[in-house]
């Protein structure tokens, strides 16, 4: 069932404006007694892993179990996701060891027989993921405009048709700037998402020339009641507002916006800003991130029928860390990352976050599959 059949209805909208109401009710109600600030305790250095990490376009990440991660590829029409050990030195966080496993499960939830795979649809350019139980991941297609639930335990394969979907219409979006991100909140019910642009409706996406400041619509959608009930009548919505582009320079090719999503055990959410600069002749490329915390339950909701301006009620937004990385005569440490998920916690009590960056398969042997952890606590 597709929302824009949602947003058609008047009547519809309101009930779900209505039950929104609710679901921030409850949401307030979660977040009360957590809403505390949270700082960098340590960012490690990117490093990349040749040896056991084959070149991908690896673009999102969600912990399974112990040191196993499942990792999404945008180039992907065969494999579902990855599967990936990630070790971290548990009083530092820094990475150790991070190694592709290789794949169970195919794009059609069917389970990895050894056999050449000849699936039927193609481009599915999977950007994130996220673990929504412990048979179920949620993944997000930039190709088919799709939210999709998949089983990933030993079922019969016609099950796995039975999940979760979530379908926008194409014409929402501009060219390449769909959805980039998931999180779940286990603890609260909550499934996030955010488009990595403006939607045509709210703007036109931000460049150098014209010096905008993205604004995006980052949602909630209630996991509780029911798969069904998720995909409108428990849907939360709040104006979120980007940063504006640093560069004035010309690119060839350009990106701003939201690459990636994470959860706190508070509720609260941290959230990627990511600029990436390429000029035609490639050096003096850059890739440029930004780390805010952004906190929910403080924050006016929005209705899907709103149109986002500058007067619209963006939630305030903390700026935790930002790094850049850059391609150079010298210097290529050129890492665009697109992928964000919380791993172990140290023996200190500090959370470790784990970054992944999309190397476009190691475009032209010059980029790497880089992979980063931060280290966070509450003050």
């Amino acid at each position: 069932m597709q929302l824009c059949k949602f947003l058609q209805n008047e009547s519809f909208m309101k009930k779900i404006m209505g039950r929104g109401v609710l679901l921030s009710t409850l949401l307030f109600f979660s977040f009360m007694g957590y809403a505390e600030e949270w700082q960098v305790v340590r960012e490690n250095a990117q490093k990349s892993f040749h040896k056991t990490v084959p070149a991908g376009n690896y673009s999102g990440i969600t912990h399974l179990h112990d040191d196993i991660y499942a990792v999404v590829s945008d180039k992907s029409d065969s494999a579902l996701y990855f599967n990936f050990r990630i070790q971290v030195n548990p009083a530092t966080g820094d990475l150790e060891q991070v190694e592709n496993l290789g794949y169970t499960f195919m794009v059609d939830g069917s389970r990895f027989d050894g056999k050449p795979w000849h699936g039927t649809e193609k481009g599915f350019d999977h950007e994130a993921i996220a673990k929504v139980s412990d048979s179920t991941v949620v993944i997000a297609s930039e190709g088919k405009c799709r939210l999709k639930e998949y089983l990933i335990k030993d079922y019969p394969a016609k099950l796995y048709l039975k999940g979760w979907e979530n379908v926008w219409p194409p014409e929402d979006f501009y060219p390449n700037y769909n959805f980039e991100s998931l999180a779940f909140d286990s603890i609260r019910h909550l499934l996030w998402t955010i488009p990595e642009s403006t939607l045509r409706k709210d703007g036109v996406p931000a460049t150098p020339e014209n010096g905008l400041a993205n604004k995006l619509r980052l949602m909630a959608y209630s996991w509780s009641h029911g798969l069904q009930d998720s995909i409108g009548f428990g849907m939360a919505m709040y104006a979120y507002q980007m940063d504006a582009p640093s560069t004035r320079r010309k690119a060839e090719t350009y990106v701003m916006g939201v690459s990636e999503l994470c959860v706190l055990p508070d509720g609260q959410l941290l959230v990627l800003e990511r600029e990436a600069f390429i000029p035609k002749v490639k050096l003096g490329a850059f890739c440029k991130c930004k780390l805010f915390l952004v906190n929910p339950s403080n924050e006016k909701r929005i209705s899907a029928l709103d149109l986002l301006n500058q007067d619209s009620p963006f939630v305030k937004k903390q700026l935790l860390t930002e790094w850049k990385t850059s391609l150079s005569l010298v210097k290529r440490s050129f890492a665009n990352y697109e992928g964000m998920c919380l791993g172990p916690k140290l023996e200190d009590g500090s959370q470790v976050l784990i970054l992944l960056s999309d190397s476009q398969n190691q475009y032209a042997g010059v980029l790497r599959d880089c992979f980063k952890t931060i280290v966070i606590k509450k003050k």
